[in-house]
């Protein structure tokens, strides 16, 4: 999900190219978030990011060497802004990816997508651009903070505004209107030695097929609490004006070398 996600905000950017898009947009402040569209409740301004807290299932599978490939499913709410301002009604989230890790090193998303429902209406739909996260000596389980970066693929309008309160649903859609979100989770293991919340087992098995077992030993099988936040960035005008000129200039080589 503390200071998507104000203690630590990236983690490591899946490529070169990647980073230097994410470098160029600016992050939203002073945004606005009606989590009802067109209901009769109030849009909130949201001066930095939205809190989110829930829980997410691990399954791990060893591969040898202490390495090992992983599988996650997690869902969230979404109650508060900045931490201080009620959401009514609230959002939910549902997460699943796929990454590998090291016992005791670092573990790396490899997939996932993160969709957003208000009710039971999906609102935003995320693809993972990166994910990654440090591991406490000896063991998979994470040591604090697990950072992700997302795009955003979709945005259902009437629920997303700027501080000039234009549609963000827009900007998604557009040539140059790439969306990135931004999300930072606190794990903590729970659970261990029971059996896994039965929600979280369904979920999984929806997306992955049934588990290897359904006892917590935070080794093979890991249920995490997370909380965190979510924060929104869109690409600064400077910057795409500097993109313009970079693919003029790029488009003039092509046409000297055609010569």
């Amino acid at each position: 999900m503390s200071n998507f996600l104000k203690k630590s905000l990236l983690g490591v950017a899946a490529s070169s190219a990647l980073m230097a898009s994410g470098a160029a947009h600016a992050v939203l402040t002073n945004w606005w978030l009606d989590t009802d569209g067109a209901g009769a409740t109030a849009a909130v301004q949201v001066n930095q990011y939205v809190d989110l807290n829930g829980q997410a299932l691990v399954q791990n599978t060893f591969t040898g060497g202490g390495n090992f490939n992983f599988n996650e499913v997690g869902f969230f709410n979404s109650t508060l802004a900045d931490s201080v301002t009620p959401l009514s009604p609230i959002l939910t989230s549902t997460f699943v990816g796929t990454g590998t890790g090291n016992i005791g090193g670092s573990l790396g998303f490899l997939t996932g997508t993160l969709n957003i429902s208000s009710g039971g209406t999906q609102i935003a739909s995320f693809d993972l651009v990166s994910g990654s996260g440090n591991l406490t000596a000896g063991t998979v389980l994470p040591n604090g903070a697990v950072s992700f970066i997302f795009k955003a693929t979709s945005l259902s309008a009437g629920y997303f505004f700027d501080a000039g309160m234009t549609d963000l649903s827009t900007i998604v859609s557009s040539p140059q209107g790439l969306l990135f979100g931004f999300a930072t989770t606190n794990a903590i293991p729970i659970n261990t030695g029971n059996q896994a919340s039965a929600g979280l087992q369904a979920q999984y098995v929806g997306e992955f097929g049934a588990l290897a077992q359904t006892n917590v030993d935070q080794q093979n099988l890991l249920q995490l609490s997370n909380n965190g936040q979510f924060q929104l960035q869109v690409p600064e005008p400077a910057s795409l004006a500097l993109l313009g000129l970079g693919l003029v200039g790029l488009a003039s080589v092509r046409r000297r070398n055609k010569a």
